[in-house]
């Protein structure tokens, strides 16, 4: 995908506002391998995203460099005004700060990070997930949704019904 030089590529985030990337600093992506006759991550995703009619695409701010191809690629396939809205959010970090949480970080310090159990295929290694450690599938759905937003009061503790009513991507920060 041969991207143009020296241009512009604005970026509304939910979460960051007005992003501006200068495309001279963007380099020219493949979007499919004829040795595995497959397509890119990047083109896989604008297309099923773009058919998925999806509204919303929510990701770790990891991804947010990549957030002007998307732009472009949605422009390019003449879908810009289909493109669904970006919110690029902060990621978990370790405890002590330096870098982002991983699975093996919880075990390390025993917390879980998957929602179930979890076998790795690869490894053989087990992970304890919240189901097993005991957590209430309420509990853990309302600490989710307050990393990184609140619904503007002291209030902590939340049904889904209240979560549903009062969550507001804008808040999350």
């Amino acid at each position: 995908f041969k991207i143009e030089p020296n241009e512009d590529v604005h970026v509304h985030d939910i979460i960051r506002g007005e992003v501006v990337i200068n495309s001279s600093i963007l380099d020219d992506k493949v979007l499919y391998k004829s040795a595995d006759e497959l397509p890119t991550y990047h083109l896989a995703n604008i297309v099923d995203d773009h058919l998925m009619e999806v509204s919303h695409v929510i990701r770790g701010e990891e991804w947010l460099p990549s957030a002007p191809l998307h732009v472009l690629l949605y422009r390019a396939f003449g879908w810009a005004d289909t493109m669904p809205e970006f919110a690029h959010l902060p990621l978990l970090l370790k405890p002590d700060g330096n870098g982002k949480l991983s699975k093996r970080d919880g075990d390390r310090l025993g917390f879980p990070v998957f929602p179930l159990e979890w076998h790795d295929p690869k490894t053989g290694e087990v992970s304890s997930g919240y189901r097993e450690s005991g957590y209430l599938p309420e509990a853990v759905i309302n600490f989710l949704a307050l990393l990184g937003w609140n619904p503007g009061n002291d209030q902590e503790l939340m049904s889904l019904d209240e979560l549903v009513k009062l969550f507001d991507l804008h808040r999350c920060s």
